[in-house]
């Protein structure tokens, strides 16, 4: 067998045999960011005026859009937050919503907005939203009367709804029941 007959065994042997030996594999939890379709079925005279991404929080994302309505004063401000928090995620989605909601009537509270109501709604999925509507220091154009409703609710495991809404107890109860994303 001369030289090159026994390198071209031995490669042949080589390609053979090493797919067959233990080889550690790599693996990594990613997120990833893609595009989806947000839904809300309110009437003609409701439009979005802003619509912006935020990824300067850490563990999370969010789409925050604010909701006007040219027919009456009011408006309603959602956020669409993704976590993707290693341990965030791992919550129970519920207990999540509940913690965020409490998060954000003690930062309210805090600069003097107090609580005088609470309600429930039912989300897209037929679940209960509660509502928490909250009294203002001071009026606003976006907030008559200085009245508005908050909620935090889950849309699945890692998409989560914000929304402070001036609007009426029938369109806040309808942007819960509509907001669907696909």
């Amino acid at each position: 067998m001369n030289m090159r007959s026994s390198t071209a065994l031995l490669a042949a042997i080589f390609m053979l045999v090493c797919p067959a030996l233990p080889v550690s594999a790599l693996e990594l939890n990613v997120s990833t960011v893609c595009d989806k379709s947000l839904f809300i079925d309110l009437g003609p005279s409701f439009e979005i005026v802003s619509n912006r991404f935020d990824d300067s929080s850490k563990g999370m994302i969010s789409n925050d859009i604010t909701i006007s309505d040219t027919a009456q004063a009011g408006s309603a401000y959602v956020s669409v937050m993704t976590i993707f928090d290693r341990i965030l995620s791992m919550m129970n989605p519920d207990a999540l919503s509940g913690l965020f909601l409490s998060a954000v009537i003690e930062a309210v509270g805090e600069e003097g907005h107090r609580e005088i109501g609470q309600w429930t709604a039912l989300d897209s999925r037929g679940r209960n939203v509660s509502v928490t509507t909250m009294k203002a220091a001071n009026e606003s154009e976006r907030m008559p009367g200085g009245i508005y409703n908050i909620s935090v609710w889950n849309l699945d495991s890692r998409t989560y709804i914000l929304m402070a809404s001036s609007f009426d107890e029938n369109n806040t109860t309808q942007i819960i029941k509509t907001l669907t994303i696909s």
